[in-house]
Order: structure tokens, then C-alpha cells, then sequence
């Protein structure tokens, strides 16, 4: 009898144990001999298993036990894994589709369980595995990839550092094998916020039902490393279905002032052209935060911050509620005109550097917000200087003629 035929009679038993002891038993010669004959027998071992398969009964098939002959695919897989020298060649051989397992209950597809090959991988230089782990796990294309297992098992047994490829961080998200002490956590956790898709397959989940990964992450994560990262991914832009989870997380945080102090400027930022959660999301804390604009704050804060902003805003700001105040989206925009009355109201200098955004209100589509743009023009017309007044005037084309008749005395009635 040849190793061939030893190889051959474990697999048709549907013995994994004693296959793997075999292939890690083989010297070199061996090995060469067995991968030699591999692929011609694939053909063989499926016409076998479709002939034994169209001779039941459907009922009958789904009501005995696993057969022999129906794990022929993983068998072969861990054949093919144990004799295969290069790791490019086991890369491939891994991955070939005509040796995916078939589940008998649902038309669900897979590579099997990925402990007999890690077992059987386990002898090879530690070089060879962690290319092979990095290898499969570049492989991957979406979070329901059959090679998934076998990827993120193999990175967690090497301990390589892993691929920078989105879709091996998607995969492992919705894996469902995520624990604490995942020794994929610290390389992936970060480039959860970067990954492309992430957001998206886990945009339902809930802060009500608090499960998942908003839980994982409220728990388990760094709170100064999830706010980060939800700044980052908020700035890197995106739909609000892929920025939807990454709202959801940054509302169970709930940031303290001090927290989001060093963001200010780029919830600033957000305000313009973000989806309106994250828009919303920006605005909530932007109208919060105390004095968050001073350029010059003392060494020592005080207890109390003033309530007041300075009159000398930063550029961002005026430019920053314009795009506010244009976005279509009604609650937004009466939300940010209520921030601007705020802004005056608390520090009058800065109206003439506010005018040209309430006046940008005045062209809204909404008769409801240009008739509250219109109220606050005349609400603040006595902070407006001549520069203010200006802009306001320049303006009142765009309203309807009765709003802009109340409006036409407010460039006369500015401050000097």
C-alpha cells in the first residue's frame, strides 16, 4: 500500500484525527507524493458523494447522520493543507471553491472548522503560518467570506499583525466571535473607524437595546480612543447608513465638555455638509460646550468658564453656520438659528461676523425659517454696524416682499 492509498482510505473513512496525525507523520517525499495526486481526485470524491446523495430520499437525507463521504471537501482541504509546500499553494488550495462544505439545512456554504488545520499547520516554521495567516485574511472579501473562520483563527493563533484590508476588519465585526480578551483587539479595534463597510453592517443597531457591539464598545473599549474615532470617521465622511453605528456610539459615550473640548473645531466643521445625524450630532455639543472659541484661555481654568463668548470669533464659526443655515433640512436650520440668537444674544460684537449667515437663511425654501431669519434681523439690528446692516440688506431680495418691507429700516438702525 502507498502513502497515497493510506491518504486516501482516512479520507474516505471521514477520520480528520487520524488524517491530520498521518500528514503531520509524512517526511518530504511523502508529502510530494500525496499533493501529486490531489487535484485529479477531487472529481473522483464529488461524482462519489453525488451518486450516494441522489440515491436517498430527501427526508432520509436530512434525517440520518452525517455521513463519511459528505466530508469529503474538509477532508480534502486538510490533505491538501498538510503536503502543499509553498504557502501560496495552500493559499489557493484553502480557497478553492469546489471545496466548500455544503450544509445539508440551510443553503449555507463554508471551509468547515478551522482547528484541524490549524493543528495540522501548527509544526511549520512560525514564519510559514503567520505569511499563511496574513495571506488568507488578505483573501477575504465581505463578512460572510467562507474563509473567515479559518483567517481570523489563524491571526489569533500566529499573533501576526494583521492586513490593513477593510474587508478582514468587517469580517471580523460581524464574526461573532469577538471576546474581551481577543487578541485581535488592539490591531483592530482602531481601524474599526477607518474600515470601509463597517458602519454599514452595523447600522441597526440600537442604543435602546444597548447589544452587540455598541455594547462591546461601552464596555471594553478606551473612552478617549472611541470618541477619537468617531470624530475621525465622522470627518472622513460618508451616508448616513454608514455613519449611522458611529452616532449611535458616540451618543452612549456622552461626552463631558471637557472631553469633546479638543473637537470643538471640528464638530465645527462637520456642520455644513455632514448627514444630518452627524450634523445634529455636531450641533448638540457644539451649543453646550462653554466658551469653546477662546483662542487665548487662562493656564488655570476657573471653576465656572463665562458663559459668554468672546467677541473676536475664529473664521470658522461665521463660515460654519452659513453652511449650517443653507442645508435644506428645516430642524437643522431652525436649530441653527437658534444657536445664532444664542451667539448675539451672549456676545453682541460678533453680529456683524454672524450677519452674512442669518442672511443666508433668508433663501431658504421654508417660509417658516425665513420668517424666524427675518424676527432675528430685527431682533439684532441694534448690534449691527453698517458693515452688518449691509449684508442684511443685500439680502432682502430673497424674501418674500412682505418679511423684506419689515426688514428695509434695519441698515438705518445699526450701532455706529
Amino acid at each position: 500500500m502507498t502513502v497515497w492509498d493510506e491518504i486516501r482510505d482516512l479520507i474516505d473513512a471521514g477520520d480528520d484525527d487520524k488524517l491530520v496525525d498521518r500528514l503531520i507523520a509524512l517526511d518530504p517525499g511523502e508529502r510530494k507524493a500525496v499533493a501529486a495526486e490531489l487535484r485529479d481526485h477531487i472529481p473522483v470524491l464529488r461524482d462519489h458523494a453525488e451518486a450516494r446523495q441522489s440515491s436517498w430520499e430527501d427526508d432520509d437525507w436530512v434525517e440520518l447522520p452525517t455521513q463519511p463521504w459528505e466530508r469529503w471537501r474538509e477532508l480534502m482541504r486538510l490533505a491538501g493543507a498538510g503536503t502543499l509546500g509553498p504557502v501560496t499553494a495552500v493559499v489557493s488550495w484553502l480557497n478553492r471553491r469546489d471545496l466548500m462544505s455544503v450544509s445539508r439545512y440551510a443553503p449555507r456554504f463554508d471551509f468547515g472548522d478551522p482547528a484541524p488545520i490549524i493543528r495540522l499547520i501548527d509544526h511549520r516554521p512560525a514564519a510559514w503560518q503567520a505569511d499563511l495567516a496574513v495571506r488568507l485574511a488578505a483573501k477575504l472579501r465581505g463578512p460572510r467570506d467562507p474563509g473567515t473562520p479559518l483567517a481570523l483563527a489563524l491571526l489569533r493563533h500566529t499573533g501576526v499583525e494583521p492586513p490593513q484590508h477593510d474587508p478582514l476588519v468587517v469580517a471580523w465585526v460581524t464574526s461573532g466571535t469577538v471576546k474581551r480578551a481577543d487578541p485581535l483587539w488592539p490591531a483592530l479595534l482602531p481601524r474599526l473607524f477607518e474600515a470601509e463597510g463597517v458602519g454599514r453592517v452595523l447600522q441597526h443597531e440600537r442604543v435602546t437595546h444597548h447589544t452587540g457591539w455598541l455594547r462591546k464598545l461601552d464596555k471594553w473599549g478606551d473612552r478617549q480612543v472611541l470618541l477619537d474615532g468617531c470624530v475621525r470617521r465622522f470627518l472622513r465622511g460618508g451616508t448616513a447608513q454608514d455613519l449611522r453605528f458611529f452616532v449611535r456610539l458616540h451618543e452612549i459615550l456622552e461626552p463631558s465638555d471637557a472631553e469633546v473640548a479638543p473637537y470643538l473645531r471640528d464638530y465645527l466643521s462637520l456642520l455644513p455638509a455632514s448627514p444630518g445625524p452627524v450634523a445634529q450630532l455636531a450641533l448638540h455639543h457644539l451649543r453646550r460646550s462653554s466658551d469653546p472659541f477662546s483662542d487665548a484661555l487662562p493656564d488655570a481654568l476657573p471653576d465656572a468658564l463665562p458663559d459668554a463668548l468672546p467677541d473676536a470669533l475664529p473664521d470658522a464659526l461665521p463660515e460654519a453656520l452659513s453652511g449650517l443655515l443653507f442645508r435644506a433640512e428645516v430642524t437643522l436650520v431652525r436649530a441653527g438659528l437658534t444657536w445664532l440668537d444664542q451667539l448675539v444674544r451672549e456676545s453682541p460684537g460678533c453680529a456683524d461676523d454672524l450677519a452674512p449667515a442669518l442672511a443666508t437663511a433668508f433663501a431658504h425654501e421654508s417660509y417658516d425659517i425665513q420668517g424666524r431669519a427675518a424676527q432675528l434681523a430685527l431682533k439684532h439690528r441694534k448690534h449691527f454696524t453698517a458693515v452688518g446692516s449691509a449684508h442684511i440688506t443685500d439680502a432682502l431680495p430673497a424674501l418674500p416682499p412682505a418679511l423684506a418691507a419689515r426688514l428695509s429700516p434695519v441698515g438705518g438702525q445699526g450701532r455706529a
